[in-house]
C-alpha cells in the first residue's frame, strides 16, 4: 500500500526528477546543468540538487570538464558515469555458461566460457555459474566492489513475482530458484530472466533500440523464443510469461512432439534440435548425404550446425531439411508482423550464424506470407550483438535497474 503522506509524496515526486535527469545525462555524451533544466523543464535549482545526488552519494554521473561559454563562465558537463560502474552477465545456455564482466556502456572487460553439463541438473548447473562468476569478479583487474550485480539469461517460464524457473524444458528444469541457490556464494544482487527476452532488452539498451521503438526479437538456437518491443518497452504478459514463440503450433496434424509435451509448435519443427533431428531421420533412411562423413557416421551426432554446412554446399538433403525448417520458422514471423506491426525483427541465435541460407529463406516466406506492402517492408537484420547477445542483454537487466534508481537491487559505485 502506497503511504499517502505528504513526505511520501515529495519523495516520489524526487525519485521521478532523479530517474528524468539520469535518463538525460545517459542520453547525452556530456551535458551542462542548464541543458538539462531546458530538456526537462525542471527548474535550475531542482536539476542542481537532483545532480549532486547522481553524483553522490548514487555515484552514477560525474563531473568531466567545462564546455563552451554561452556569454558567461563555461558550464561543468555531466556525464553517465558508466566506466565506474560494472555489471557480471550471464548467458546461461544448455551447452555452454558464457560470462561477460562489462561496464554500464557495453564495454566488455572480460570473458569466460565453460560447459554448461547440463546432465548435472540445477544444482550442478548453478555451481558452474558460481565458478564464472566467480572468475570475473576475481580476474578481471578491477576493484570488485565495483561490480553493481550479476544479469542472467535462462532459457525458459521465468515467475518475475515468485522469481523462479516454473519450467524450462531445454534444462528439464521446474521450480528452480536461482537467487537462492546462488545467494550462499554471492552476496550481490542477482536478477534473471527468459533469455529471449533479454536479448531483446540488450538489443533496446546498446543495440537497434538507438533506431527502432518497436521491434522482435526472435532466438533461434536450441529452441525459440521471441522478445517483444513496444513503444520502447519490453513486454511481459500478465504473468511474465509472453514470448513463449516457439510454443505456437504451426501443424496442428505433425507426430514431431515437442519438448514441452505438445505436437506440431513451432520449436519442434524449426530449432537447431529439431534441424538436427530431421537431419538424423533422413540419413536413417538411407539417403545419401556428405553429412555421413561429417558426423563419422555417427547419426546422432548431426547438427543444425552441420546440416548448414552442408547446405551451403548443395548437399540435396541438408538443403531440404534447412528450406523446411526455415519455411516454418519464416511462416511464424510472417505471422508476428502482422499480429504485431514492429519496425523490425531482429533474430539471433546459434541457427542464424548460417547467414545468408538462413535470412534469405526467412525473407522469401514473409514475402509471401504477409498481408500488407507494409508488411513487407519490415526490417529484417540480425541481432546488433552477435554471439555476446544474451549475456549483454543480462548486463542490461541490471542496467535496467540503475537507470530506474532501483538501488534497492542494485548499488552503484562512485568513482574511487
Amino acid at each position: 500500500m502506497r503511504d499517502d503522506s505528504p513526505n511520501a509524496d515529495c519523495a516520489y515526486v524526487r525519485r521521478l526528477n532523479q530517474v528524468k535527469i539520469l535518463h538525460v545525462i545517459r542520453e547525452r555524451k556530456s551535458v551542462s546543468r542548464a541543458d538539462i533544466s531546458k530538456i526537462t523543464g525542471l527548474s535550475p535549482p531542482t536539476v542542481t540538487r537532483v545532480v549532486g545526488e547522481l553524483i553522490k552519494p548514487h555515484g552514477l554521473a560525474i563531473e568531466v570538464g567545462e564546455g563552451q561559454p554561452q556569454g558567461g563562465r563555461p558550464p561543468v558537463l555531466i556525464r553517465f558515469n558508466a566506466e565506474q560502474n560494472l555489471v557480471i552477465g550471464i548467458d546461461l545456455g544448455t551447452t555452454h555458461i558464457y560470462g561477460v564482466l562489462s561496464d554500464l556502456n557495453g564495454k566488455v572487460i572480460s570473458e569466460i566460457r565453460i560447459p554448461t553439463e547440463v546432465q548435472t541438473g540445477a544444482t550442478g548447473v548453478l555451481r558452474r555459474v558460481e565458478i564464472v562468476t566467480k572468475r570475473l569478479a576475481e580476474d578481471s583487474c578491477v576493484d570488485a566492489k565495483r561490480i553493481l550485480g550479476i544479469g542472467m539469461a535462462v532459457a525458459g517460464l521465468i515467475d518475475r513475482d515468485r522469481k523462479i524457473v516454473t519450467f524450462s524444458p531445454d534444462f528439464g528444469w521446474k521450480n528452480v530458484e536461482i537467487r537462492c541457490a546462488l545467494s550462499h556464494s554471492c552476496d550481490l544482487p542477482i536478477i534473471f530472466d527468459n533469455v529471449t527476452r533479454v536479448m531483446a532488452l540488450g538489443e533496446l539498451h546498446y543495440g537497434v533500440g538507438k533506431k527502432f521503438r518497436n521491434f522482435v526479437c526472435v532466438n533461434v538456437g536450441h529452441g525459440i523464443g521471441s522478445g517483444i518491443v513496444i513503444d520502447g518497452q519490453v513486454l511481459y504478459g500478465a504473468e511474465g510469461f509472453a514470448g513463449e514463440f516457439g510454443h505456437v503450433i504451426l501443424d496442428k496434424d505433425s507426430t514431431i512432439r515437442c519438448m514441452c509435451g505438445n505436437y506440431g509448435c513451432l520449436e519442434a519443427l524449426a530449432s537447431g534440435r529439431a534441424i538436427g533431428v530431421s537431419a538424423q531421420n533422413a540419413l536413417a533412411g538411407g539417403r545419401p548425404s556428405m553429412l555421413r562423413e561429417m558426423c563419422h557416421n555417427s547419426l546422432t551426432t548431426v547438427s543444425a550446425e552441420m546440416v548448414a554446412a552442408a547446405a551451403q554446399q548443395g548437399d540435396a538433403v541438408a538443403c531440404e531439411v534447412f528450406r523446411q525448417a526455415m519455411e516454418y520458422l519464416g511462416t511464424g514471423i510472417a505471422g508476428l508482423i502482422s499480429l504485431l506491426n514492429p519496425q523490425a525483427v531482429v533474430i539471433g541465435g546459434g541457427v542464424s550464424q548460417a547467414g545468408d541460407l538462413f535470412f534469405a529463406g526467412i525473407r522469401e516466406q514473409i514475402e509471401k506470407r504477409v498481408m500488407n506492402k507494409h508488411g513487407r517492408r519490415v526490417t529484417i537484420l540480425p541481432v546488433t550483438l552477435g554471439v555476446r547477445s544474451a549475456a549483454m542483454g543480462a548486463v542490461s537487466l541490471i542496467l535496467n535497474e540503475v537507470l530506474n534508481l532501483n538501488m534497492a537491487n542494485c548499488k552503484a559505485h562512485g568513482a574511487s
